[in-house]
């Protein structure tokens, strides 16, 4: 038996990536020191490091960014420019 291509096609595109992909993704992609970063689900983990401004690097794809329990006392008119996808901005707890 053999699949037209565009059957194949479908079910390469309609499984989940292996796991080892997200490592590779994530390696590629840059992220702020001290931060989780993770690429798969596009969210970035800045939670309880001390941060006393908003830390540079965060990807540009980023739609969650928790920032909570900082130490920030003011967020500069610029620090997330160019995030486009963000939807989600955690900031509780950082003296904001």
């Amino acid at each position: 038996m053999h699949l037209p291509l565009s059957a194949l096609l479908f079910f390469l595109t309609a499984l989940p990536p292996p796991p080892f992909f997200y490592s590779l993704v994530q390696g590629s992609h840059r992220c702020p020191r001290d931060c989780a970063c993770y690429e798969h689900a596009d969210l970035v983990d800045c939670r309880g490091r001390g941060f006393q401004r908003v830390p540079r690097g965060i990807p540009p794809g980023t739609w969650l960014l928790e920032l909570g329990e900082n130490d920030l006392r003011e967020v500069d008119a610029r620090a997330f420019a160019g995030l486009w996808s963000l939807r989600v901005l955690v900031m509780k707890n950082s003296h904001i």
